[in-house]
């Protein structure tokens, strides 16, 4: 089914929902990496050209299933003081807020241990990874300091909620907090 008259593709008007679910369930899967946008659109019954409309991209469309689930951006934009600058403390306690959240912290330790087994979601998240949170953390800190930045978050995040070492998960949220902020300035 493809649009081939101006303007708007045709579609139904929760086509954006529809294609979001089907991005969620693919990602939850594992495979939303082998999933082609005219598939994921064919299987909730809409036009792919929808997939750029609603969403830019197929990596547009990726981005947006992921920020749901993880919204790694949403800390980093949490994070910026009053002149826009990411505040350091306010990251790696917003980290830790969001990982130890009730409702989301199982669903990102989950995330996170099937992208370290290679699944091909992995693929499907490093554009995202990359735009929306190391160049932010690169235009603010600098490459190598956002270097530094990024390996201390990730080797404490997996320490502490997918590897659950001891060594972490001794920490109270508030020691953690400080231990982090540590490692990242």
């Amino acid at each position: 089914m493809v649009n081939k008259g101006p303007g708007r593709p045709r579609g139904s008007s929760h086509a954006r929902q529809l294609l979001m679910g089907a991005a969620q369930r693919h990602f939850e899967q594992g495979d939303l990496a082998a999933i082609s946008s005219r598939d994921l659109a064919a299987e909730v019954g809409v036009s792919h050209t929808l997939v750029n409309y609603h969403f830019g991209s197929r990596e547009g469309l990726v981005a947006a299933a992921v920020a749901l689930r993880a919204a790694p951006h949403d800390v980093i934009a949490l994070s910026r003081d009053g002149q826009g600058a990411i505040d350091l403390s306010r990251l790696a306690h917003g980290i830790l807020a969001a990982w130890e959240d009730p409702e989301h912290g199982d669903r990102l330790t989950g995330l996170a241990r099937r992208l370290a087994s290679g699944g091909g979601s992995a693929d499907s998240i490093a554009e995202y990874i990359q735009n929306s949170v190391f160049q932010p953390l690169v235009d603010d800190l600098g490459r190598e300091h956002a270097r530094r930045v990024a390996v201390a978050i990730v080797g404490f995040l997996f320490g502490r909620y997918v590897l659950a070492l001891s060594i972490f998960t001794v920490l109270s949220r508030d020691e953690a907090g400080r231990l982090l902020l540590s490692m990242i300035r």
